[in-house]
């Protein structure tokens, strides 16, 4: 009865605020969320995406793809030339955070996508993920801690470029993680994190918001899928997928 109550309370707050804007109805259902679902801020890969198996036994593959489009770096946006409301966390100093988006919230973007076709050829293999791109920062760079709106996924690293310099590592919780290359990690990123990079050399690691399934209720499923149709819907994802397209070939693309 009260997944009845929750459900049918979800459904006609969306109707209000779908027309107002799609981001706003995923926040409210992720507060919703909260209440059935606890995790720690750290999860099991191989409990809990044990496909990401692909992703590390090919991490090589998915290297020699960041190497040539690292080759000009430049092309690639920063995070808040993608997105605008990431600015606070993504501008906060000289360093770069740039991101190369290949899917947003269940989006290809065929464009980038056709410059590391056999990273994309693997990711297309693992449904439940949902949003992947890589994520390079400068060294010197620190995001500062910020908390995820979106409870409905879980948030995945792999290790692609780590210096070794000096520490490179995320906050989650008040738990650090170092990353290693070839390693990934699960957690949620509605805890607080932040990240680090000591070094005076670039990371990149391949970031993938993955679909929550056998982690939710099984009555929060499907209002869990409507949610992404919501959001690719919206006309600031849109638009921010426009902003993420890399349109020059870089050197080495097939």
């Amino acid at each position: 009865m009260v997944a009845l109550i929750v459900i049918a309370a979800v459904l006609a707050v969306g109707m209000i605020v779908y027309f107002v804007e799609p981001f706003l109805y995923a926040f409210l259902y992720s507060k919703l969320i909260e209440i059935f679902v606890k995790n720690p801020p750290y999860m099991s890969v191989e409990e809990v995406f044990p496909e990401s198996r692909l992703l590390r036994d090919n991490w090589r593959v998915i290297r020699e793809e960041v190497d040539r489009i690292l080759e000009n770096v430049e092309a690639i946006p920063r995070f808040h030339e993608v997105d605008p409301l990431q600015k606070l966390i993504s501008a906060r100093d000289d360093k770069a955070w740039r991101t190369f988006f290949l899917k947003g919230f269940g989006a290809w973007l065929p464009a980038n996508c056709e410059q590391v076709p056999r990273t994309t050829e693997l990711l297309k293999q693992l449904p439940l993920i949902s949003t992947a791109m890589f994520s390079i920062i400068d060294g010197g760079k620190h995001i500062p801690p910020h908390v995820g709106f979106f409870k409905s996924v879980l948030r995945y690293h792999l290790g692609i470029v780590v210096p070794q310099d000096a520490p490179v590592y995320i906050v989650v919780d008040g738990t650090e993680y170092h990353w290693e290359e070839g390693k990934d990690v699960l957690f949620d990123d509605t805890y607080r994190h932040e990240v680090w990079n000591k070094s005076s050399s670039r990371r990149v690691v391949l970031f993938c918001d993955l679909l929550r399934d056998n982690t939710l209720p099984p009555f929060l499923r499907g209002p869990n899928r409507l949610m992404f149709r919501l959001l690719r819907s919206s006309r600031k994802l849109q638009s921010a997928a426009r902003r993420a397209e890399v349109a020059r070939n870089l050197p080495g693309a097939e």
